[in-house]
C-alpha cells in the first residue's frame, strides 16, 4: 500500500497523480479476437455459439439445452438451503423497495397560445442481462440488474450466462423462480453477448445489454453499443474510505472495509484517506494481516494491495472530500462518527456509504441501491444502473393552426437562412389557398 502525504493541497500531487495513472492497456488483441468472433456469430450463427462453448466451456450446446428449461431451472433452484433462499428474499425485496422510488413520469404543457408539448416516459421492449460464470459467480449482481428492469416494465427481459452457472450456482437458479424470468440461455460468455445484440432465429435481438463481466465481455458490448443500448464499460472495482479518527478500535472495521473491495480482483483499488498518520500506519499493518487470513481471495487482495491500494494523509476532513471528489470512486465511505456534514460536500461518486456503521458490504447485498456502479473515476459523469437506464423519452408536439401563422414567418426565415427551401414550403403550403 502506497503511502502519500498530501497536506492541506486541494488538489492531488502530481506523485499521486502518476500512482493512479492506469497502465497503458493494449487491447488491441481483445478487439481483434472480439471482432473475429462478431463476424463468425454473424456469418455461421448458432453454430458459432456451439464451436465457441465447446473451446471455452468444454460444453455441448445443442438447440435443445441452449435455453435453459424451467425444469433444470426448478431442479437446481431446489438445492438451494432455506436460510439462503430468504436472506436472498429480504434483499430482493429491499432493492425493489429502493428502485421503485425511481419511477419518472412523463409530462404535460400547454402555452398561452394553446399549443400542447409534452414527454412521455416508455420502457424498452427487450434487455438481455449478463451473468457472468468467469473468476466468480455472483447471484447478488443479478437482481440489481434484473429488478430495475421489472421496475421499469421491460416485457422481455432474457438471461445469458455461461454454462457453469447451472451446475454450480442454485442461489441464480432460485433468483430466476423468484423474479419471475422465463427466457434464460447459455453458452461463452462473449459469443452470446455479440448473439443477443445482432440476433440469431434461435436468440431474438435485444434493445440492450446490461451486467459485468471480463475485459472480452466488457469489449464486445463497446463494439456493438450503438446496434444496441449498454449500460456501462466497467473497469476493475473500487473503494476511498474517508477516515477522520484516530482510535485504535476503528482501525480493524477500516482494515476489513478496504479488504472488502480489494478481494475482488488483483486490479481492484482501494484507497485510504485520513487525517492522522499514526492511524493509516496502523490501518496498513493490519489491513495486511487479515488479508493473509483470507482463502479464497488472499492472492487477489494481496496484490491488490501491493500494486493498487494507497492512504492519503491530509490535514481536514473536508480537505479528504475534495481529494475524494477528484478521484471520483465507485464506492465511498465516509468513516465518521460526523458523516452528514462530510456527504453534503460529495459530488462525485458511484455510491456512497454513511457512518460507521454502514460497511460497503451493506450496498453489495441488500442495502436498496444499486450496486452496478461507475468506475475508473468515471462517476465524474456516469449514474449507478437504475429504473431510468430501462425508459426511454420522447416528447410530443400539437400545434394550433392559429399559432402555425403566428409563427410563420419566424419558422420560415429561419430554415431559409439554412438555405433549407423545403423547411419553409413545409408550413407555408398550409396556408396556400
Amino acid at each position: 500500500m502506497q503511502f502519500f502525504d498530501n497536506g492541506n493541497k486541494k488538489v492531488l500531487s502530481n506523485e499521486i497523480l502518476a500512482f493512479l495513472k492506469e497502465e497503458e492497456k493494449d487491447d488491441v488483441a481483445i478487439e481483434k479476437s472480439v471482432r473475429q468472433m462478431l463476424t463468425d456469430v454473424c456469418d455461421n450463427g448458432f453454430a458459432a455459439v456451439q464451436d465457441y462453448t465447446k473451446k471455452f466451456d468444454n460444453f455441448e450446446l445443442t438447440s435443445d439445452n441452449f435455453r435453459v428449461s424451467r425444469e433444470e431451472i426448478d431442479e437446481l433452484a431446489a438445492k438451494i438451503s432455506p436460510e439462503l433462499s430468504a436472506s436472498l428474499e429480504i434483499a430482493v425485496e429491499r432493492v425493489k423497495a429502493f428502485h421503485e422510488c425511481q419511477k419518472e413520469q412523463g409530462f404535460e404543457t400547454v402555452d398561452a397560445l394553446g399549443n400542447k408539448m409534452g414527454q412521455k416516459v416508455v420502457a424498452l421492449d427487450s434487455v438481455a442481462v449478463y451473468v457472468p460464470g468467469g473468476r466468480a459467480l455472483y447471484p447478488s449482481t443479478f437482481y440489481m440488474t434484473v429488478i430495475p428492469a421489472l421496475i421499469a416494465g421491460v416485457k422481455r427481459i432474457v438471461v445469458l450466462t455461461p454454462p457453469r452457472t447451472f451446475k454450480e450456482s442454485p442461489e441464480i437458479a432460485r433468483l430466476i423462480q423468484l423474479l419471475g424470468i422465463t427466457e434464460v440461455y447459455r453458452g461463452a460468455g462473449c459469443a452470446l453477448v455479440l448473439a443477443a445484440a445482432h440476433g440469431l432465429p434461435e436468440l431474438p435481438k435485444v434493445d440492450k445489454i446490461v451486467g459485468p463481466g471480463n475485459a472480452y465481455i466488457a469489449k464486445a458490448k463497446q463494439i456493438c453499443y450503438g446496434k444496441i443500448d449498454i449500460d456501462m464499460i466497467a473497469g476493475p472495482s473500487d473503494i476511498t474510505v474517508i477516515a477522520d479518527t484516530d482510535k485504535k478500535t476503528d482501525v480493524a472495521m477500516v482494515a476489513s472495509d478496504l479488504l472488502s473491495q480489494a478481494e475482488h480482483d488483483p486490479m481492484a483499488r482501494a484507497v485510504l484517506i485520513a487525517t492522522n498518520k499514526d492511524f493509516i500506519d496502523d490501518v496498513k499493518t493490519e489491513v495486511y494481516r487479515q488479508a493473509n487470513e483470507l482463502t479464497d481471495t488472499k492472492e487477489n487482495a494481496l496484490i491488490s494491495l501491493d500494486k493498487r491500494a494507497m492512504a492519503i494523509l491530509t490535514d481536514d476532513r473536508m480537505t479528504a472530500v475534495e481529494l475524494s471528489n477528484l478521484l471520483a470512486p465507485e464506492h465511498l465511505e465516509l468513516f465518521s462518527d460526523e458523516p452528514e456534514s462530510l456527504l453534503e460536500k460529495v459530488k462525485f461518486a458511484g455510491s456512497v456509504f454513511v457512518g460507521k456503521s454502514t460497511p460497503e458490504s451493506v450496498g453489495d447485498y441488500l442495502g436498496g441501491p444499486n450496486h452496478v456502479l461507475p468506475t475508473s473515476g468515471t462517476a465524474r459523469f456516469f449514474s449507478p444502473l437504475g429504473v431510468y437506464d430501462f425508459t426511454k423519452r420522447f416528447s410530443y408536439l400539437q400545434f394550433t393552426p392559429s399559432s402555425l401563422e403566428h409563427y410563420r414567418d419566424d419558422i420560415t426565415r429561419i430554415a431559409r437562412s439554412e438555405h433549407l427551401e423545403a423547411h419553409a414550403r413545409a408550413v407555408e403550403t398550409r396556408f396556400n389557398k
